[in-house]
């Protein structure tokens, strides 16, 4: 082989060697990426499970609460005779001084 075909083939070598490396860098940063958005999506789907959790209870809660049930509480104040309070004289009463 002459020299220059060993120049060529060195070359040819050590680009494919390059290229092999950029590619193995790119799956790795692939990958990371995917690990986070799998973690992202295991929190989305965790945080979506407490929240369907606080609906159900809350729409227990809600059931619990039967508005029908309830009554108001009775005014008795209705029936109650006025209290006599002593009446002002307004006509001895000074008038007012602004």
């Amino acid at each position: 082989m002459s020299t220059v075909s060993r120049g060529v083939i060195y070359s040819l070598v050590a680009v494919v060697i390059v290229l092999l490396l950029g590619i193995m860098a790119l799956l790795g940063v692939a990958y990371n990426r995917h690990q986070r958005l799998e973690d992202a999506t295991i929190d989305l789907q965790r945080n979506l499970t407490q929240q369907e959790n606080k609906i159900t209870e809350l729409q227990e809660r809600l059931q619990d609460c039967d508005t029908a049930k309830a009554t108001a509480p009775i005014d008795t104040s209705w029936n109650t005779p006025p209290t006599s309070t002593p009446a002002k004289d307004i006509s001895q009463s000074s008038p007012p001084k602004w």
